[in-house]
C-alpha cells in the first residue's frame, strides 16, 4: 500500500514497468485503469501518446499517471473565441493544443497534490518543449464532470460554448501564453 511519505519518482513509461495495481476508488475511472494496463505501452511504441507514470521508488508500483497527446480547442461559428482580444487575426476555429488525454491518481494518494504535480509537469512539457518549436496556444482536457473542480483548481477554464456546457466531459483549457516560462 502507498503511504503518503513513500518516495515517488516520475518517468515516461517503458517496457518492463509494472503498470498494474492502481486503485482509483470509483467505477467511473475503470477506463483509466484499463488503458494503462492494456493500451498505454502500444500507444507509446506507435507514437500515439506519451504516458508519464509516478512510481514508488522502492516498490516500483505505479501510483499515478498522465497521458499527453496533440489536440485542438475547436469552437463553432457562433461561439466566442477563447483568446482575449489581443489584436490576433487568427481566422481558424481550431486552436492548437496539447491535451491531457488521461490523468489518474491512486485513491490512496488522492488529495496529496499528486494530480496537481502531474498537471504542472504537463504544463512544463508544453511550455518548455513544445511551444518553443511548434505553434501551440492551449493545454486542454476533456474533464469528467466529477473532475471539473480539480481542473479549475489547476487553472483550467470550461470552454464557454453551448455545446460544451452540455457535454458529459466538458472541454477545459489553459491559455499557455499566460503561463510564465
Amino acid at each position: 500500500m502507498a503511504l503518503p511519505d513513500e518516495q515517488l519518482t516520475l518517468k515516461q513509461i517503458e517496457a518492463g514497468d509494472k503498470l498494474s495495481g492502481l486503485s482509483l476508488g470509483h467505477a467511473d475511472f475503470t477506463p483509466l485503469k484499463a488503458f494503462i494496463q492494456t493500451k498505454a505501452m502500444a500507444f507509446e511504441r506507435q507514437s500515439l501518446s506519451r504516458t508519464y507514470g509516478i512510481f514508488g521508488a522502492e516498490t516500483k508500483n505505479l501510483r499515478a499517471y498522465m497521458t499527453l497527446v496533440c489536440g485542438e480547442v475547436a469552437i463553432g461559428e457562433e461561439d466566442p473565441v477563447p483568446i482575449d482580444n489581443e489584436g490576433v487575426d487568427f481566422n481558424y476555429k481550431h486552436f492548437p493544443a496539447v491535451k491531457i488525454a488521461r490523468l489518474a491518481v491512486d485513491r490512496r494518494l488522492q488529495g496529496l497534490g499528486v494530480g496537481q504535480k502531474l498537471v504542472n509537469v504537463a504544463l512544463g512539457v508544453a511550455k518548455g518543449t513544445i511551444c518553443p518549436v511548434v505553434g501551440c496556444r492551449f493545454m486542454m482536457v476533456d474533464s469528467k464532470r466529477q473532475s471539473v473542480g480539480f481542473y479549475e483548481k489547476c487553472g483550467f477554464t470550461v470552454l464557454d460554448t453551448v455545446g460544451n456546457r452540455g457535454r458529459d466531459a466538458p472541454v477545459m483549457f489553459i491559455d499557455l501564453s499566460k503561463i510564465p516560462a
